[in-house]
């Protein structure tokens, strides 16, 4: 083993990795899921109505409702933007996801540090067949880490990868 030293003009920075982007059905999936956090949200508001002590139940109902109505509709013109910008990377040594426009995002795994690679789908993303794997990672206290908008095929072959690499790290 060597410990030599680094020069930082040499070094592949995580900004220049060229990102594999989400399958493009992974973004009907989450215009799906907005459209329907947003009904049951607005549908939850109408409840409201029922409050028959409430004087102003018809005002603060629509004014609710219209301000439900804008977000969603903010929600789904920012969604194609965070769709587009989400990513992930693997390199020789660790995996690479990037996510969020607002709050951007950039999560690096080693291999080595990996506990546990699993493939999951929900309801939603089973209908239009796609598939994300969980990273467990030691050094994130047990909290995963997602890659959404795979096909089973990539999530299977990202994962025998990851496995893998783990292996050959250990030996």
């Amino acid at each position: 083993m060597t410990n030599r030293q680094l020069n930082f003009d040499n070094i592949d920075k995580v900004e220049n990795l060229i990102y594999t982007p989400l399958e493009k059905k992974y973004l009907k999936v989450q215009i799906v899921k907005t459209v329907l956090v947003y009904i049951i949200f607005m549908g939850l508001t109408l409840l409201l109505l029922l409050a028959d002590e409430f004087a102003c139940r018809v005002t603060t109902t629509i004014g609710i409702e219209c301000v439900f109505l804008i977000a969603m509709i903010v929600n789904l013109f920012l969604l194609p933007k965070a769709y587009a910008y989400k990513g992930f990377a693997i390199r020789e040594h660790d995996i690479t996801y990037r996510s969020g426009i607002i709050f951007p995002s950039v999560i690096t795994i080693p291999f080595c540090k990996i506990q546990q690679v699993s493939v999951r789908q929900n309801p939603i993303t089973r209908i239009f067949g796609l598939y994300a794997i969980d990273i467990v990672n030691g050094a994130q206290m047990l909290e995963a880490t997602s890659i959404p908008g795979l096909t089973e095929e990539k999530a299977n072959d990202i994962k025998a990868l990851i496995t893998e690499s783990i292996r050959n790290e250990n030996k």
